[in-house]
């Protein structure tokens, strides 16, 4: 199997700062070569950038998405081609584009299912946010609950179903974030039954028993935050490495998964920035050799 790595060095639309600079930090430690050696071919990285000329001075979200575009070409041709793809991202508003990929590459209408591994449900809308950041909202803009001109700019075209996405891992939900998704088909495995239960199996295994291909989604901070110190977004009482393992592997055994995005790594500055590197690439290293490709047969031409 090949897989093509795909980075997107951005915090929003700021290239290079903050956990934008995430994606280069993990490149640098050795990320590719280290997958070549676990028996991979590996082909990357292709870099995600937003032109210039591409920038709105009004809208943080339409550049989010525009930015996105570029992210859905990459995935898009990756996948046409047979590859799997790790997308290495600054932050979770990059999964937007990433799923703009995969229905590029597969058609509007091909089922394709979402695992978002990660502290926070990352679903709320502008009218639900108490603090209007956009990384909380990217599973809500998939779900068509919100955005449509980041949707738009993105290239999506056509939101999730809502009983595609398994959101696992949770620590920290927002009482209205709560709510809303009680108000939906998303299934919500809590960190305490993820790893305790049989809660998250159930789940992923109904989800791949629906669609063809999934993208598998993982924010760092779902690891406790003695593993990622530098963390922007830390919740007490989070997951090992093995833990974290443990539940990634359960998405990547259904043989279904044909993207995986890794997100959340500020590698800061000292010591807590190597610690959080070091974290990354472990949990990197334990999980890709249970990666298999899946090219089911409704590849379209990426560039078509």
């Amino acid at each position: 199997m090949r897989i093509d790595v795909v980075t997107v060095p951005y915090r929003y639309d700021e290239r290079e700062d903050g956990s934008g600079c995430g994606p280069e930090a993990l490149i640098e430690a050795g990320l590719i070569a280290k997958i070549t050696d676990l028996g991979f071919e590996t082909r990357g990285p292709h870099v995600s950038t937003l032109p210039d000329e591409e920038r709105t001075a009004g809208s943080i979200a339409i550049n989010v998405g525009r930015l996105g575009a570029h992210t859905a070409a990459l995935v898009a041709a990756a996948r046409a081609d047979g590859a799997g793809v790790l997308v290495l991202a600054g932050d979770d508003t990059a999964t937007v584009g990433v799923v703009s990929g995969l229905q590029r590459a597969h058609g509007a209408g091909a089922r394709i299912g979402l695992v978002w591994l990660d502290a926070h449900g990352d679903f709320n809308t502008p009218e639900t946010s108490y603090s209007g950041i956009l990384a909380g909202m990217p599973v809500a803009i998939l779900a068509g609950l919100a955005g449509p001109l980041w949707r738009g700019a993105a290239g999506l075209a056509a939101p999730m179903p809502t009983d595609r996405i398994v959101i696992s891992g949770v620590r920290d939900l927002d009482e209205r974030e709560a709510t809303l998704l009680q108000s939906t088909d998303v299934r919500v495995v809590h960190a305490r039954d993820a790893i305790s239960g049989g809660a998250h199996l159930q789940a992923v295994t109904r989800l791949a028993a629906t669609c063809d291909i999934l993208c598998l989604h993982v924010d760092l901070d779902v690891l406790d935050p003695s593993l990622v110190p530098s963390s922007v977004t830390p919740e007490p009482a989070g997951l090992t490495i093995r833990q974290a393992a443990d539940l990634i592997t359960v998405v990547l055994d259904t043989g279904k998964v044909g993207v995986v995005s890794l997100a959340g790594l500020n590698p800061g500055a000292g010591q807590l920035g190597r610690r959080s590197i070091a974290s990354s690439m472990a949990l990197i290293e334990a999980v890709i050799p249970r990666w298999t490709g899946v090219v089911p047969e409704a590849v379209h031409d990426a560039h078509a």
